[in-house]
């Protein structure tokens, strides 16, 4: 399979899972996604057990933002790795951000909260956009670049900023993704927040 195919069956796959778990949150139904949550763990380093806990985790996160109904945070994402949870996006005031902050922080199953929001009153749609695309761009960049599995990392853009959050299989493929995007003239601001696989995991 290719690697650009690889990337959007777990992206796609992992969606599915987590609007399955918001849909029935409130069912005791149990419904099987066994196959789904197989399939994503296949393209990334996780494995099976950690990109499942990941998935739900992110279900319950959302759940928890929606819940607090902060009109004034906006464009706000969720990214977790093994427990560890990166949050990007803007909020009007500082308060609004350290009450999220705060919330998130309960949700059982979050190992360590990495707060990235910006304090930022006013964001047009055309940043947002900008932003967007420019995701895209490196997104696709990462794609075809040698020596980095691109679904064991998340990367999303606030501000023309770049965060990026994964699993790498080892140090070098650690190394790789650093140095890959630090070289990139066009990003002012690069935030890696990478762990390394430990070989004797079981998955």
């Amino acid at each position: 399979m290719l690697e650009e195919e690889r990337y959007w069956l777990g992206k796609s796959i992992n969606y599915i899972i987590i609007i399955f778990f918001l849909l029935n949150l409130c069912s005791c139904s149990p419904i099987s996604s066994i196959a789904s949550m197989a399939a994503n763990a296949g393209v990334s380093s996780k494995g099976f057990s950690a990109s499942v806990d990941d998935s739900l985790l992110k279900a319950k996160i959302i759940t928890k933002i929606s819940s607090l109904k902060l009109s004034n945070l906006s464009d706000v994402t969720v990214s977790i790795t093994l427990g560890e949870v990166l949050l990007t996006g803007y909020s009007d005031d500082q308060l609004s951000r350290l009450k999220l902050i705060e919330e998130v922080s309960k949700v059982e199953g979050v190992e360590k909260v990495y707060n990235e929001i910006i304090v930022k009153p006013s964001v047009s749609v055309g940043e947002r956009a900008e932003d967007a695309l420019f995701e895209s761009r490196l997104v696709t960049r990462m794609l075809f670049k040698s020596g980095i599995n691109s679904n064991n990392f998340s990367l999303d853009v606030v501000s023309g900023n770049v965060y990026i959050i994964g699993l790498a299989d080892d140090l070098e493929e650690k190394m790789s993704v650093e140095n890959f995007f630090s070289e990139m003239k066009d990003i002012p601001k690069l935030i890696t927040i990478i762990n390394i696989k430990n070989k004797g995991e079981q998955n």
